[in-house]
């Protein structure tokens, strides 16, 4: 990347199109980079003094299908209480934020795991959460998909399928895509060993259809796997957590010997991510390397 900031205060959000988004330092930027045609420009995050600025602000990034515009978006909400959303949009073309509505936002009780986004069928989508307490007043959590329409600037709700929320397959819950499928992944103890799964999600109309378990692997016990992404071949990249080992290391799925390899790049916790690489021009008519607004 041709850029004079600092690569290790530049934390991945997702990539669409071609395109990928950076937050920089505190917050106080976005950087998006076309890798196929070399090109970065910087944007600035507002900081409004009547939005909560809390460790659990998000943001989410996706190109929309009709105008191929590069969306961002600014989330925040309270951190430990339910509370109003506050949630800023910005396109590149317009150069401004601008506040969406109460009536486009989720409930105030959903919550959006920051770990991960996908970007399908002109939709941003991410794992949610709901907690709700019983007579007793003990909590009770469920797991949502929620999804925000890059058209119509609309949040949506719907729930985890079944299928996944029964049996061993139980959070923590990851997000990730192949092709068009929503991965929702996670993994389980059995034993001496663990195992990763993978479910498949259908998305048609920008809506959950069907859901198909992709794969479950065994792997052993010591060994705590993140599934990333998918390689050429379809073949399942996860971050490996080894005991007793300070780095996170990269390894991929081996078909015949049916096992993860390690491919010899070590990083620290949650510093990798994995996109479809995709030849694009979006950015190209925007100064390079310069902070736009």
């Amino acid at each position: 990347m041709d850029s004079n900031l600092n690569i290790f205060s530049l934390t991945p959000v997702a990539s669409s199109e071609g395109v990928w988004c950076f937050a920089f330092g505190e917050n106080s930027m976005l950087l998006l980079w076309n890798p196929s045609i070399k090109k970065s420009v910087g944007i600035s995050v507002p900081n409004y003094t009547y939005q909560p600025d809390s460790p659990k602000m998000i943001f989410g990034f996706g190109i929309c299908p009709v105008t191929l515009e590069p969306t961002i978006l600014k989330i925040n909400y309270p951190l430990y209480t339910d509370g109003p959303w506050y949630v800023s949009v910005s396109t590149l073309s317009s150069r401004t934020w601008y506040n969406l509505d109460y009536d486009c936002l989720p409930r105030e009780s959903i919550r959006i795991k920051r770990a991960g986004q996908a970007v399908i069928d002109g939709k941003i989508f991410w794992i949610g959460s709901e907690r709700f307490y019983n007579d007793d007043g003990i909590s009770n959590k469920i797991y949502l998909i929620v999804s925000f329409d890059l058209v119509t600037h609309q949040f949506h709700v719907q729930d985890m399928p079944e299928q996944v929320r029964v049996g061993e397959f139980s959070p923590p819950y990851y997000i990730s895509q192949l092709g068009d499928s929503i991965i929702i992944s996670g993994s389980f103890d059995f034993g001496n060993f663990r195992f990763i799964y993978a479910w498949a999600l259908e998305v048609e109309g920008g809506f959950l259809s069907s859901c198909s378990l992709l794969f479950t692997i065994p792997h052993p016990g010591g060994h705590y796997l993140k599934l990333l992404g998918f390689s050429k071949d379809n073949q399942p990249i996860v971050e490996a957590t080894v005991v007793q080992q300070w780095y996170r290391s990269l390894q991929v799925f081996h078909p015949t010997i049916e096992y993860f390899q390690n491919i010899g790049v070590e990083a620290n916790r949650d510093s990798f991510f994995i996109g479809p690489f995709k030849e694009s021009l979006i950015l190209l008519t925007e100064p390079n390397n310069q902070l736009i607004y």
